[in-house]
Parts: C-alpha cells; structure tokens; sequence
C-alpha cells in the first residue's frame, strides 16, 4: 500500500515539476504581431525579414525567444487587445495619437517615405499641400508622416485607401489613383518579387524626394507586461549595438 500511493505522490511531483518547467519555458517566450512587409518582415523571408532578425536577436540577447503572429496590418493591431499573449506590435511608425495607447520601443531602423507615381504622368510638388486635388494612396491603418496624416485629416489631399502596398501600388500602375505613399525599399522589393508588379514596374517611379523618413519602433501594450517587455526589448537592442539611430543594420 505504502509503495503504491509512493508511486503515485512521485508521479504527481514529476507531473507538478514538468508544469513548472512548462511554464518558465513558456515565460520565455514572446508573442508579437506583425504583418506581410517585405523586406522589414513577412513569414516566408528568411529570418522573416530585416525588422524581424533585429527583434529576434535583441530578445534573444536576453534570454527571449520571439514568436510573430502574421496577420493583415488592421488584424496585428488589434491581437494586442484581443489575444493577451500578444504584448505588441511591430514594426509601427511614431505617432502622438498611438504614443497615448501603447509604449514604443527605442527606435531599431527607419522606413524613407516617398511618392510612386506614372511615368507618363509625373507629380510636379514642392510641399505636400501641392498635391491638393491629386488622388492618393495609402495604406489604411498606416502612419505615414505629420504633414501628410494632417493633410488627409483636413481634406487638403484626396486619400484612396488600400489594404496593402501591392495593391496601392497596382492603383498607380491601373491609373487609378494618381500617385501612392510608399516606402522605396518596399517598392522596390515588390517590384522583383511579385510577378504583377514587376510586369508593369516599367511603368512608374519613385520620385527622387521623400517625404521624410520614419523610424521603426515595437509598439506594446499600455500594461504592466508591455512595460515589463519593452525594457526587455530595450535592453536587449542596447546589447546588439542598435544605438537607435535611423538607418539600416544587417
């Protein structure tokens, strides 16, 4: 009898013991969302892009292993209220209006914003109020500069909202919008990649000026474990040599 119920207090040890062990291993790791934007991040690029290898590495100078959840950019925005794993976001642009919701991370790179447009039809523009009348693209839910987020808010530009970069930029190929704010580097990706932007990439341009550029932050939850996991991150881009200077690191 003795060594029967012996048995059985061992196996419930070793049962208690392997949930511990579960659960340190799972305190380890962290859950972010992000969405499909090649190069910066996407789950078929290696490493899963230039923003995801830079997190990753910073995470994992501390003892972290980062997990991403792909989603549609609206849909990762919102995992960090809907899934409480999710502790944030990446990678987001600084805004006033998102700094009141979530702690941003040091900066770990940059993003230069510049207009796609028509070869056929260049865009002649000095300030961003010059292209008051023009049809524009963006990408809905995007931060895109000051100047340009105002200039949508106030009705000087006539925003045409896309669910992606693809598809703002096959807008400006099809004509449909005049001209689009996008990244060059995520043109530029696009246009060797994607077979249906590369057929017509001929076509359009990146006007030599930008806008300006971005830097690229996590955006975490305004709570006890988004502050716990931003110092985390913080510390960890620190110990990888991000400086958070706006520019690119391999």
């Amino acid at each position: 009898m003795f060594v029967g119920r012996f048995k059985i207090l061992i196996a419930i040890t070793m049962l208690l013991l392997g949930l511990s062990v579960g659960s340190a291993s799972a305190d380890n790791v962290v859950y972010l969302s992000s969405l499909e934007w090649p190069p910066y991040v996407g789950q078929r690029l290696p490493e899963n892009g230039t923003s995801a290898r830079i997190i990753r590495k910073a995470f994992e100078a501390m003892g972290y292993e980062l997990k991403i959840l792909f989603l549609p950019w609206k849909r990762s925005m919102r995992m960090v209220e809907a899934d409480f794993r999710v502790v944030g976001y990446f990678p987001e642009y600084y805004s006033n209006e998102r700094a009141e919701k979530y702690i941003f991370s040091k900066s770990y790179g940059c993003s230069p914003i510049s207009l796609l447009e028509r070869k056929s039809k260049p865009i002649r523009w000095g300030t961003v109020d010059d292209l008051a009348g023009l049809r524009v693209g963006f990408v809905a839910g995007y931060v895109n500069t000051p100047e340009l987020d105002e200039a949508v808010a106030n009705g000087t530009i006539n925003a045409d909202f896309a669910p992606s970069d693809k598809n703002n930029i096959m807008k400006v190929i099809k004509g449909r919008v005049d001209c689009a704010v996008v990244d060059p580097l995520v043109y530029s990706y696009l246009a060797v990649t994607d077979n249906e932007v590369g057929k017509l990439s001929d076509t359009v341009q990146i006007e030599p000026r930008a806008f300006g550029v971005n830097e690229l932050f996590v955006a975490f939850r305004k709570d006890e474990q988004g502050r716990f996991y931003s110092r985390i991150l913080n510390e960890g881009l620190s110990k990888i040599g991000i400086t958070g200077v706006c520019e690119q690191h391999d």
